[in-house]
């Protein structure tokens, strides 16, 4: 019988050495990693190699840049595929993705995800083992546009970027509404603005249908009664569907890493478009799909047989350490002239009190552990993972297994955010209570 394992986890955001600390739980840590065959990370944060430039606006808020040592350290933590597709990926621009995949490359450390042009940012890599082999295929939703990376034409070289997964939001509206929606845009002088527009192309591109307007950047579509929705854009559907089923045949082990910080009803929710393209991709032979970007957990559904972590929060988050600060971020926050990495950072999170810090949830995750038996799912284990919540700041965002208190807490909410996909968690406690794990 033919056995492998595969650890998968979320966001990792380091950028100081030594991601794995000495405490007995930060090895127990380690330890899952190194004894799967495959362990899984999606790589938030641009190894700076001296090319590239910092994006203005970079889509997250700031850039995330890390001297180039950082890719050693998250090896030597014990991961060994890389999901590279993310809203920090092109927090150099261009060639600084192209320097990332050139970097990775020639340190043999399989990613996927970006690439010199669209063809090489979604293909899948192919990780082989003495067991087996194992394909990734990532691509991400939250990013700016040009990010997303290009096909070369006949005349000019593709466009190094990310595998993007496009999307758009849907209003659907009353007739009524719609009929309001038309006058407004009729008497506020929106429509005539378009009158270019209408000479260029041959119609209205507000207007595509009597069904349809375009309006402030939002599609609204007449339906019975108000809601909103979100898409898949069909033409990135189609062309991930097509390499997850190239992967099919080509490994014993398929997994889609999927970046998406676009919310559902509620944060811990995926948008719409979120679960269908989820879905797609188990339909397309995915062994499972791993999400992450919201830096929070969201729920796992089981579709055929196959599971999908909607979000596994973050592995490591060291953002307040990075010492890369582009001068448009620095401008952002005063400084009364005095500017420092750890000044910046204290002004921005209002001295710990805002953005990530002070929230629990952020400083929680999860490691699944899939085993899979002649390339079938046998076992899913789920490991508890604290971020050292309230600690000092050149202390917490490295992982390690939760005490017992903590891991069932995590675990249990884990199990309630699975609830309403008919999700099944058993939670059990290991040992004398020492190691808390859930099982599906």
């Amino acid at each position: 019988m033919k056995r492998l394992t595969l650890a998968l986890t979320g966001d990792c955001m380091a950028t100081r050495g030594s991601l794995i600390s000495s405490e007995p739980a930060a090895q127990q840590f380690r330890s899952i990693l190194r004894s799967a065959d495959f362990a899984f990370t999606n790589l938030e944060v641009v190894p700076d190699t001296g090319r590239g430039h910092p994006v203005r606006n970079a889509a997250g808020g700031g850039c995330l840049i890390a001297d180039r040592h950082i890719v050693d350290d998250i090896t030597e933590a014990g991961f060994n595929v890389l999901g590279c597709a993310n809203n920090h990926a092109l927090d150099l621009g261009p060639d600084g993705a192209a320097a990332t995949a050139e970097l990775l490359a020639s340190k043999r450390i399989p990613f996927a995800g970006i690439g010199l042009d669209l063809t090489a940012a979604r293909r899948p890599v192919y990780v082989d083992r003495p067991g087996g082999s194992l394909a990734l295929i990532a691509c991400s939703s939250t990013f700016l546009p040009g990010q997303e990376a290009s096909y070369p034409s006949p005349d000019l070289r593709g466009r190094p970027g990310l595998s993007p997964l496009r999307h758009s939001a849907v209003l659907d509206v009353t007739s009524s509404q719609l009929d309001l929606l038309r006058e407004i845009d009729g008497e506020s002088g929106l429509r005539a603005r378009r009158a270019e527009a209408r000479t260029l192309l041959g119609f209205d591109p507000a207007m595509p249908s009597p069904t349809r307007l375009g309006l402030f950047g939002t599609n609204f579509r007449l339906g019975e009664e108000p809601a909103f929705t979100t898409e898949c854009d069909p033409r990135d559907l189609d062309a991930i569907a097509l390499w997850v089923a190239e992967a099919r045949n080509r490994a014993d082990v398929v997994v889609v890493s999927v970046h998406s910080h676009e919310p559902g009803a509620t944060p811990q929710e995926p948008s719409e478009f979120l679960r269908v393209f989820a879905r797609r991709m188990i339909d397309e032979g995915a062994d499972a799909v791993v999400g992450h970007g919201p830096h929070l957990l969201r729920g796992m559904e089981i579709h055929r047989g196959k599971p999908i972590f909607y979000s596994l929060g973050n592995i490591v988050s060291q953002i307040d350490l990075t010492e890369h600060v582009p001068a448009e971020d620095y401008a952002n926050v005063p400084a009364d002239g005095k500017q420092t990495p750890g000044r910046y950072f204290t002004a921005l999170s209002g001295n710990g009190r805002r953005l990530f810090a002070p929230h629990r949830q952020y400083w929680q995750s999860l490691v699944p552990v899939l085993a899979f038996e002649d390339g079938k799912l046998a076992d899913v284990q789920l490991h508890p993972i604290d971020l050292g919540h309230g600690r000092d700041v050149h202390l917490r965002g490295r992982p390690r297994i939760a005490a017992p208190d903590d891991g069932a807490e995590i675990l249990d909410g884990f199990a309630h955010l699975s609830e309403p996909y008919g999700t099944k968690i058993t939670i059990a406690q290991s040992g004398a209570g020492e190691w808390v794990t859930g099982t599906v």
